[in-house]
């Protein structure tokens, strides 16, 4: 800080100038330091924040991949054991009547939605782990 001096010569003027250097000057050079430090540690504080957030996002972000992976292999699972319990059926000689076939397609349909409750459960559990 400076302060501009115009013919200051009286007495009055020398000793408000000695007040202002000695008393108010490392006041405001107090001031400006902490403010400083202020600035410095906001700015790390932003900076720590910013890694944080980007970090949770890296982190949901392979949760997410996670997630879709596992939804893709319970589909894949679930269209397997579809397709192989539809394959057992028309292959068995041993249906030969529409509601013997009913039947099975019943019970297949009913194993389908079981096996659907249980990926849905078991990603349940991993989605809460």
């Amino acid at each position: 800080m400076t302060l501009d001096i115009h013919n200051w010569s009286s007495s009055a003027h020398k000793e408000l100038l000695k007040i202002v250097k000695d008393e108010i000057y490392p006041i405001v050079n107090q001031v400006d330091a902490r403010v400083q430090n202020f600035k410095i540690q906001f700015l790390k504080d932003v900076a720590k924040f910013v890694q944080d957030f980007k970090s949770l996002a890296n982190k949901d972000d392979e949760s997410l991949a996670k997630h879709k992976a596992l939804e893709y292999e319970i589909e894949r699972l679930l269209r397997v054991v579809v397709s192989q319990d539809i394959m057992s059926i028309m292959q068995n000689p041993t249906v030969v009547e529409r509601f013997d076939l009913q039947t099975k397609l019943e019970r297949t349909k009913e194993r389908f939605e079981n096996c659907i409750i249980k990926k849905e459960n078991e990603y349940a559990k991993l989605w809460n782990d």
